[in-house]
C-alpha cells in the first residue's frame, strides 16, 4: 500500500463495513493495543509497531491499520 492508492475496508465476519472508497494520503507505523488479543491491562512496551494508513473518505480523514484495508486500484 502506498500514497495515492484507492482502498476500501476489508470484509470482516460479524462486522458491517462502509462500502465507500478512500484515497491513501500517508503511510506510517503506529502502535495499537488490541484488547481481544492482549487483555485490558496496557503495556506499551509490549506493543509492536504496525503499518497504518491515513485515508480520506469523502471529507473524513481516518488513521487505520493497513490490515483492515484492501487496495482496489494501485497508484502508478
Amino acid at each position: 500500500m502506498k500514497v495515492g492508492d484507492l482502498v476500501r475496508w476489508k470484509a470482516m465476519v460479524g462486522r458491517q463495513r462502509p462500502a465507500t472508497v478512500g484515497l491513501v494520503k500517508r503511510v506510517f507505523d503506529h502502535k495499537m493495543w488490541r484488547t481481544d488479543e492482549m487483555g485490558k491491562k496496557i503495556d506499551w512496551n509490549m506493543v509492536p509497531l504496525e503499518p497504518f494508513a491515513e485515508v480520506l473518505f469523502g471529507d473524513n480523514l481516518r488513521k487505520l491499520p493497513v490490515s483492515d484495508l484492501e487496495v482496489i486500484n494501485d497508484s502508478v
